[in-house]
């Protein structure tokens, strides 16, 4: 009889069951037979670090079948399941086609970019998934392999920050180079998180990020010399689907496109941390959560990590040093497959440009977000950010923020500085 253990008597599906992680063992270890012993459950993250899914910690004990008899000694391993239940409030994940778009990238295109980068690893290992009665998908728990997440507080700085873009570049890169080998590939990544259909179709994005733009522009109007900002800003409400489809919308003399993570902010990637001389520094990254990639700009992925992950010092002394990592391992990853007409640093200034505005949403969308303080965030989800006596009840304690208003501010000038309210 298997042992089910919930310490923390956490809520969870009824589908999460023996039979579920039986056969999550049977076909993740592309083993014929194993026999599950106990299941140990409790939460894989903390409450309000993940806003559109429940993610659990599930801990297996089984036995293996050897040669037609069952194993004596039992094996443990560790795996994350994330189960994404749809409602009204989440129905832009499924308008999204997120399911299948995470599962596709795990069994086929991380495996593949993989070999076309000389084995650079991406992702988690893919194991299981079901459909129904909840979408769930597991995978392994990088925690139990040593990585970690970073501070989504506090920001990034240079180690954690340069490692994560070069890390990007190589992404990026495989991605063209998988493209022009398997062109089909790109039409099932069409639908990020600000494509036509998901922001115009659904009131749920004008409903969540519009909230957090109207706690700006209500907050800016006191700030000293932001008049005419201020004045940018309401108009950008006044559009804001217009705009923010515009920020992701493929351009006519747009230089080049790569396969977006989509998503990239810090709780979206994890560190390891091997050099025991430099305990803090890490030495890997591995991207979590594909369900938002689509095809697009690269400056789609880079400004908007610029604009959500960065402590800021860190963005307003070493921005153009970090974009030229960044490039550097995009580039000698292309030349390293052989690649034709490898785009220019001037190609990618051109684009991080032209794509300013995708920046801003997530510096008004997804920063006051995702530096809220960690009681705030605690009973955050997609239904209650939808919520207007909820939101308001926030609004003001989140702009209160001196860190907040710095970051935006200076932000905001750079933007103005550069005419990007003149793009829409």
């Amino acid at each position: 009889m298997v042992v089910i253990k919930n310490k923390h008597k956490i809520p969870v599906p009824e589908h999460l069951n023996e039979q579920f992680f039986t056969v999550t063992l049977e076909e993740g270890l592309r083993e014929s037979k194993v026999t599950l012993k106990e299941i140990n459950l409790d939460w894989g993250s903390n409450p309000g670090d993940n806003y559109c899914s429940a993610i659990y910690r599930v801990e297996l004990t089984f036995t293996k079948r050897i040669d037609g008899e069952e194993s004596a000694e039992a094996e443990h391993l560790s795996l994350i399941v994330k189960a994404i239940p749809i409602s009204k409030a989440t129905q832009l994940l499924q308008d999204a086609g997120v399911f299948i778009k995470e599962k596709q990238t795990y069994i086929d295109v991380l495996p593949r970019l993989e070999i076309l980068s000389n084995r650079d690893v991406f992702g988690p290992r893919y194991y299981h998934s079901v459909k129904t009665p909840v979408q769930t998908i597991v995978f392994s728990d990088l925690k139990a392999q040593g990585y970690k997440v970073a501070s989504r507080e506090s920001g990034l700085d240079w180690n954690h920050a340069s490692l994560i873009l070069q890390q990007l570049g190589k992404f990026h890169a495989t991605s063209m180079v998988l493209a022009k080998k398997d062109p089909s590939i790109v039409k099932h990544y069409r639908r990020g998180m600000l494509s036509e259909y998901i922001v115009m179709k659904n009131d749920s994005t004008e409903k969540i990020f519009g909230g957090f733009l109207k706690g700006l522009i209500k907050c800016s109007a006191a700030w000293p010399d932001f008049e005419n900002i201020n004045h940018h800003l309401q108009r950008l409400m006044d559009n804001f689907r217009s705009v923010c489809v515009a920020a992701a919308k493929p351009k006519k003399g747009d230089r080049y496109v790569v396969l977006n993570h989509g998503d990239l902010w810090t709780n979206n990637f994890m560190y390891a941390y091997e050099n025991a001389s430099q305990p803090e520094v890490p030495t890997s990254a591995i991207f979590l959560d594909f369900q938002l990639s689509f095809f697009g700009s690269p400056a789609c992925d880079l400004n908007f990590f610029l604009n959500t992950s960065l402590k800021l010092e860190l963005l307003q002394e070493r921005r153009q040093d970090l974009l030229r990592l960044y490039y550097v391992a995009f580039r000698d990853m292309l030349e390293y497959s052989n690649f034709e007409d490898i785009p220019s640093y001037e190609d990618l200034q051109y684009e991080l440009r032209s794509r300013e505005t995708y920046g801003l949403f997530g510096l008004f969308g997804f920063l006051p977000m995702i530096t809220m303080p960690l009681e705030l965030a605690q009973n955050n989800s997609l239904e209650k950010m939808q919520d207007d006596a909820f939101k308001q009840r926030q609004m003001d304690t989140i702009f209160s923020q001196k860190f907040l208003n710095d970051y935006q501010k200076w932000a905001l000038k750079r933007a103005d500085s550069i005419g990007v309210f003149n793009d829409y």
